[in-house]
């Protein structure tokens, strides 16, 4: 080997059949000869194999050739192919990268091909792809260095709404330590936690559905904010008892998933929280019997066994979840990085824009731009996989509550 040559490092790449005990022997090899791995990959799809490592250039200086030939031999006996290349030292190691981003695809082959191709033209360079399947849901990640992209943003953005005109849900999520190390999970309640908007049953109540309808669609259009319309539709609602509010408490539905989830979530020692817009009569309820570890809403004024038709407090508004969510990870000793927030709705945006991971739950389209993810209604077991947990950690986090719940 010459000198110009020892300016490299050597790559050795290896493939065919994948057997258990390949790894043993190819760094049997080495380690033989006292040479050091300095970067090394790995991978198998079905009963295919695939390595590659780099080795250290100095340490082949003087039995490079020793080294090469033991090498081929051992790769011949076990009926693999194997390719050398030389390769810069400052290739070598090269792992979490500010431009290195996971996508994370639950959709079919079209839309793979459909977002591949977005990224090809944004620049971005996939270095890697696995899929995931348990519970019935399959899912594809990709790594994707897109440093070369001339502006990250646009690719997230084309991805996003790509995907959505796909009918597919979508993950974004920078290639960092703390992408699978996750803490702290906040979940908004009305049309995210439970499939219904509350302050729509309690008008239907009241006997006031179209009145509150009108105001809520005025506040949508930009007529006045969320405070303004959260008291108008808490006047419309005056009288309603405390029986006629249990009654709407009991008749809750959690979105599909969700039991399973917070199950696995707090098997696991996720810190759960509870923040909404909507009223503390419920999510206190939620709180108990989900075991939420904090839950905020905004208190309902009760006289005399009878909604007065005001709020007790300070209005929670999209700038209060958001204080709210960090807050509570500055409490906990937890970083936002490792936050999670899951929302529906445009006073959701802040905080899902300041968390490490924003997801929009069958969301307006407007939320897919500060959310790091977007999933469509009835997927909220889509989360587990954005967070990288398997199938092995939510059966048996579901054993330990059937097993509790026996006891």
């Amino acid at each position: 080997m010459s000198m110009e040559q020892l300016d490299k490092a050597l790559m050795a790449t290896v493939s065919g059949g994948n057997r258990p005990d390949t790894t043993a022997r190819l760094m049997g090899v080495l380690a033989k000869h006292g040479i050091s791995v300095r970067d090394i990959r790995q991978s198998a799809l079905q009963n295919r194999f695939w390595q590659a490592f780099v080795l250290d250039k100095g340490e082949l200086e003087d039995a490079s050739d020793h080294v090469i030939k033991d090498l081929l031999m051992e790769v011949n006996d076990l009926g693999l192919s194997i390719d050398l290349q030389l390769v810069s030292p400052g290739e070598v190691g090269k792992d979490l990268h500010p431009g290195w981003y996971v996508f994370t695809l639950f959709g079919d082959t079209q839309a793979l091909a459909e977002l591949s191709r977005v990224l090809a033209e944004e620049g971005g360079n996939i270095n890697s792809i696995s899929t995931a399947f348990h519970h019935g849901i399959r899912s594809t990640e990709m790594v994707v260095d897109l440093g070369a992209a001339s502006h990250i943003h646009r690719a997230k953005e084309r991805i996003m709404a790509r995907s959505r005109d796909l009918g597919v849900d979508m993950g974004v999520q920078t290639m960092t330590a703390y992408r699978k190390n996750k803490r702290l999970v906040f979940f908004d309640v009305d049309s995210t936690l439970v499939d219904m908007e509350i302050i729509d049953e309690m008008a239907r109540e009241a006997g006031t559905f179209s009145e509150v309808s009108r105001v809520t669609a005025r506040a949508m259009r930009g007529e006045f904010d969320f405070e303004e319309s959260l008291i108008q539709r808490v006047a419309l609602v005056k009288g309603l008892t405390l029986d006629q509010l249990a009654g709407i408490r009991d008749r809750m539905q959690l979105s599909d998933g969700v039991e399973e989830l917070v199950t696995t979530l707090k098997w696991l020692g996720f810190k759960l929280g509870l923040i909404s817009g909507g009223f503390d009569f419920f999510t206190d309820h939620l709180k108990e019997r989900l075991g939420f570890d904090v839950a905020v809403a905004n208190g309902l004024e009760i006289a005399k066994g009878r909604l007065t038709g005001r709020l007790r407090g300070d209005v929670v508004d999209a700038a209060m979840k958001a204080r709210i969510v960090n807050q509570t990870a500055c409490d906990l000793n937890i970083r936002l990085d490792q936050t999670v927030v899951i929302g529906d709705g445009a006073n959701d945006a802040l905080m899902l824009g300041q968390a490490g991971l924003g997801i929009a739950y069958n969301a307006k389209k407007t939320l897919d731009r500060v959310a790091n993810a977007a999933l469509g209604k009835r997927h909220m077991l889509h989360i587990l996989h954005l967070l990288g947990i398997t199938e092995e950690d939510i059966s048996e986090a579901c054993q330990c509550k059937s097993e509790d719940t026996a006891t």
